[in-house]
């Protein structure tokens, strides 16, 4: 179900995410406790995601939350307060591990895991999955293939530019569907922006922190210039500035705990001038945009699977070719992805008004 109508073209489709995990949840320094440990910890995510929740009410904004496995476990109260208050839950996986390192089999389990905690919990299916750390690189193509067999039906873990412990700095810029094994997942990559021509974020973790809300806005009108998405994604440990820091080396330090108080006011700053949507709300209106505005989305064949996971596009242009068999060939293909994603497609997309719409943009 779509949450509105199709937006007017050239305004903004954004979202705001929140991963929730606790300030112990740090990724890929000794010095972060392991998980058998994690128990023993002082625990502030109820404070922090309960000062979330109301500002969130404050504006009337619908996020989505990215739950950590291991705390919905001990959580569910806080999952179905999340639900309840009309947020979307999606999954972050179990144990916090990072997708390159554990390989095929314990990435699947630890997925599973974690979506069947959270469909447990709330009666209701899962369909969003990001991976801790953006681990879905180009060390670990099978993870696309995994998500979508564990039950997923979008994918938001690619970071498009270089990072610490993640990102495919060639990857496409906006949504794509993956053909899968078994069937088509939905990538949502983060929201990218080139400056000096650098690819770059200014929308979430230290990023945010770090940029000013002048240089913010400035990367999402060129987001909206460019027609693609704006992703804000933020941790519950950054609005707590008061939480406990663990003895990081001097760049994860600036990295995880710079400007940690400057980020419940951009947030507010966010909400006050953006209309921001979950996730599923997000994607629906914007896969619904490309009917509407006649475009393509992309769908993208992950070749040389084992080897590399290159993602070659099977259609890069995104208007639609005045040749009716080139354009009835893409527009199956999106179909078939749109069909595992939305589920039957409505009656204004029938086939019926596909062979019109091919007969009509032939003539174009």
């Amino acid at each position: 179900m779509l949450a509105s109508e199709s937006q007017p073209k050239g305004k903004l489709h954004s979202c705001l995410t929140i991963d929730v995990e606790d300030w112990f949840h740090i990724l890929d320094s000794p010095a972060v406790p392991g998980i058998e440990h994690w128990t023993s910890l002082e625990s502030r995510i109820e404070r922090n995601l309960e000062e979330l929740l109301a500002v969130l009410d404050s504006f009337s904004v619908k996020v989505t939350f990215f739950w950590l496995g291991w705390l919905a476990e001990r959580h569910k109260n806080l999952v179905c307060m999340c639900r309840d208050s009309g947020h979307e839950i999606a999954s972050h996986g179990y144990a916090h591990v990072l997708a390159y390192e554990v390989g095929p089999n314990a990435f699947r389990e630890d997925i599973t895991l974690a979506r069947d905690i959270l469909e447990n919990t709330i009666g209701d299916q899962i369909r969003g999955f990001r991976a801790p750390g953006f681990s879905i690189t180009k060390k670990a193509p099978w993870a696309f293939d995994v998500i979508k067999e564990s039950g997923y039906q979008y994918d938001s873990s690619v970071f498009p530019a270089s990072r610490g412990h993640g990102g495919i700095a060639d990857s496409p810029l906006g949504p794509y569907f993956i053909e899968t094994r078994s069937g088509h997942l939905l990538e949502i990559p983060m929201s990218i922006v080139k400056i000096f021509g650098h690819r770059t974020s200014l929308f979430g973790g230290g990023y945010l922190r770090l940029a000013n809300k002048l240089m913010i806005k400035w990367g999402i009108d060129k987001l909206q210039t460019a027609g693609r998405p704006l992703i804000i994604y933020v941790h519950p440990r950054e609005i707590d500035p008061a939480h406990p820091h663990l003895p990081l080396s001097l760049l994860r330090q600036f990295k995880c705990y710079v400007n940690l108080s400057s980020t419940l006011p951009k947030l507010k700053w966010l909400c006050k001038n953006y209309a921001l949507f979950t996730m599923l709300e997000m994607v629906e209106n914007y896969i619904r945009s490309f009917y509407l505005e006649s475009r393509m989305i992309p769908v993208m064949r992950l070749r040389n699977n084992q080897a590399s996971g290159e993602l070659s596009p099977e259609s890069e242009e995104r208007t639609y070719p005045a040749n009716p068999e080139t354009f009835r060939n893409r527009l199956l293909l999106v179909e078939r992805a749109m069909a595992d994603f939305l589920g039957p497609l409505s009656p204004a997309f029938s086939p019926d008004t596909e062979s019109s719409g091919i007969e009509a943009n032939a003539k174009l």
